[in-house]
């Protein structure tokens, strides 16, 4: 019964699964577009605002710190 069941889902659902091709370099755009974003906020904040470049900088560090 189980087998069956099986074999039905994985014919209905199984060609997304077995799609995977690009998935990584999906991953590590999305990974380069975080630091980005970071990168970008900090500068923003140390540019403009003296004490919002410090709070963003110590935000990061307790983050850091917490890992």
């Amino acid at each position: 019964m189980m087998k069956k069941s099986w074999n039905i889902l994985k014919s209905k659902v199984g060609h997304y699964v077995q799609n995977e091709r690009g998935a990584q370099a999906l991953e590590w755009v999305a990974l380069g577009l975080v630091v980005l974003a970071i990168m970008g906020v900090i500068a923003t904040g140390i540019q403009g605002d003296a004490s919002l470049g410090k709070a963003i900088i110590g935000k990061l560090s307790e983050m850091i710190s917490g890992l």
